[in-house]
């Protein structure tokens, strides 16, 4: 660890060098970018709701949440638990945490306070490559990616049962907020600003 670590999360120049190491490819970085940006937007907004996210914390696991994901895709391994590993490792044992269930999140108490975890898992679900989508243009690529357009029965199921999950996540992130999922893309391109179409 050095003098640039304070509090045990990496700062950003922290963050883009340990892609570097790790050889993360540059569409990988801009995915993850775009997933940082949605998660600190929603952060933010959720905090105004009384919400206790640390965004420091969010913004670095959000620009790693996919550190080993070439190493994870080449070994057969899951990359969540690999970077969270590796994080913890290297002395950020709670950016490894929260990028730990970017995946699949741990079985939460029916508590109405978000986790930085769920607001990671949730962002990366929006984001399709380097575009904001919806969960069903999401789960729809997930599906032909991984699923062998429906051969595989098993992870049919496993992406069914995490869609399903993923949809009550977003019904507790929004439970709050002052605006829909369907608006979240809009809103990051005009800068969180709703036009006066969007005005309630």
């Amino acid at each position: 660890m050095n003098a640039a670590t304070t509090h045990n999360v990496p700062s950003s120049d922290e963050c883009y060098s340990l892609l570097e190491r790790y050889s993360v490819p540059e569409h990988i970085i801009q995915h993850s970018e775009m997933v940082c940006r949605v998660a600190v937007f929603l952060a933010e907004h959720l905090n105004e709701q009384d919400q206790k996210l640390n965004i420091p914390e969010l913004r670095a696991a959000a620009l790693l949440h996919d550190l080993t994901k070439m190493q994870g895709l080449a070994e057969g391994r899951d990359h969540a638990k690999s970077a969270n590993e590796v994080l913890s490792n290297l002395g950020f044992q709670r950016i490894g945490e929260i990028v730990g269930e970017h995946i699949r999140l741990k079985e939460k108490t029916g508590s109405q306070v978000l986790s930085e975890e769920e607001i990671l898992n949730y962002s990366d679900k929006r984001v399709l490559h380097t575009r904001v989508v919806s969960l069903a243009v999401r789960f729809a690529d997930l599906k032909e990616r991984y699923g062998g357009n429906g051969l595989d029965m098993n992870a049919v199921e496993r992406i069914a049962r995490l869609e399903a999950k993923t949809y009550e996540l977003e019904a507790k992130v929004f439970s709050t907020l002052h605006f829909t999922p369907e608006e979240l893309p809009l809103l990051l391109e005009h800068g969180g600003k709703r036009d006066s179409q969007h005005k309630e």
